[in-house]
């Protein structure tokens, strides 16, 4: 027998989810649903059966039901006032950090001792030595690039911040019609070559090539700010500003219910600056999503004049829709016949069983050049590489 989940559940039942990630439990998008699922089958007054539902399908370890039993007497006393379970996780995430540095400084006391070891042993004795010494080092950095945004604390958030204001990152460019001067052996250049052999101080004679000038393509960013994606705009907005701060032809706009234009709030040098502004700007942070809706005002009000030259869109968002999916599905058609590559981004990619099993995702599938994860740093580093290997064919249009 199916009963009634009412929208406030299946929302509790989400952040429930997510409170156990954080905490440490390995649990993807997939099993939230199958939860949310399970316990349309159960009555809500059963307190155990409600227990039991969500631990069945949520934890997959039986090391964590301790954990999970203390996060669900905590949380489901009052859904509604988590302090306790925010000061829970975040006890949980200081004791880690701890432990990760007493290791990093347990392999610097390690290899310091080793190098000293080097430096007074002679050279003979060490190629004789039948002791093998393993060194096991340690990289903060590649550990941070690795680590999901939801899973940052305030110190890993600023040193991710570092990083990206430090990389040199690029845009995908296109080639124009006009020449410039080159060094490559492509098409001669027919004036300049006549006009430095006018009076040859050589027998031979001098050529002069061309090649096509190269340009920057626009870059259009759409940001889903909802409450589900809300762990991963802080960082992604630093992404954006660090994008603009650096020259790049960008626009950028974030949407949840409506669709808001912020590029030119990010012309301060300071991104707290920005970050400060937006947030008193956008009206519906941390709401839900009608992705179809607010597409349509981009492709109505936008389209024509930020979609020249060959622009490149990317779309981020988790694809989590309450709209009309017919709308959703003809405003990503109209979008991708009028860009040059629609590029989904989605922070649930990340995880190993995510499955695209809701409606809005398979109608957004159909409509995209590429699929890409952006959960953490080394995402963005890839982006940079896709970016880079993008070249300039002609676009295949659908038949009718």
């Amino acid at each position: 027998m199916n009963y009634n989940i009412s929208p406030k559940l299946e929302n509790a039942i989400t952040v429930f989810g997510r409170f156990l990630r954080q905490a440490g439990c390995s649990l993807g998008t997939g099993q939230i649903m199958e939860s949310i699922r399970a316990v349309s089958f159960i009555e809500i007054e059963a307190r155990e059966d409600f227990r039991q539902a969500l631990k069945s399908c949520l934890i997959s370890d039986y090391k964590l039901t301790p954990l999970f039993d203390q996060l669900f007497d905590i949380y489901w006393r009052n859904p509604d006032k988590i302090e306790n379970v925010s000061n829970m996780l975040k006890r949980l995430n200081e004791s880690n950090s701890k432990e990760y540095k007493k290791d990093f400084i347990r392999e610097n006391i390690e290899d310091i001792y080793k190098k000293k070891y080097l430096e007074n042993s002679d050279s003979n004795q060490i190629e004789n030595s039948s002791d093998d010494v393993d060194v096991h080092l340690f990289s903060p950095f590649e550990q941070l690039k690795e680590k999901r945004f939801d899973h940052y604390s305030d110190e890993e958030l600023d040193q991710a911040k570092k990083i990206l204001q430090r990389r040199n990152w690029s845009i995908p460019t296109r080639k124009l019609r006009r020449y410039r001067p080159g060094k490559f052996s492509n098409k001669i250049d027919i004036r300049n070559t006549i006009r430095d052999n006018i009076f040859p101080s050589q027998d031979f004679i001098c050529l002069s090539w061309k090649q096509f000038k190269v340009k920057e393509r626009p870059l259009v960013v759409l940001m889903d700010i909802s409450a589900s994606m809300d762990m991963y705009t802080r960082v992604l907005i630093h992404f954006i500003h660090v994008l603009y701060s650096s020259g790049k032809k960008i626009e950028s706009f974030t949407f949840g219910t409506r669709l808001t234009r912020i590029t030119q709030h990010l012309r301060y040098k300071n991104v707290n600056d920005s970050i400060k502004i937006i947030n008193s700007l956008v009206k519906d942070w941390s709401g839900g999503t009608k992705i179809g809706e607010t597409i349509g005002q981009f492709n109505l009000q936008w389209a024509r004049r930020v979609l020249g030259n060959g622009a490149i869109v990317l779309i981020i968002t988790d694809g989590w829709d309450t709209g009309n999916n017919q709308l959703l599905d003809r405003e990503f058609g109209r979008l991708h016949r009028s860009c040059r590559k629609l590029i989904w981004l989605n922070p649930n990619l990340g995880y190993q069983d995510f499955e695209p099993i809701t409606s809005g995702v398979q109608i957004i599938m159909k409509h995209i050049d590429e699929f890409l994860p952006i959960h953490n740093l080394k995402c963005l580093e890839d982006l940079d590489d896709v970016f880079a290997s993008f070249k300039s064919p002609k676009k295949v249009w659908p038949s009718a």
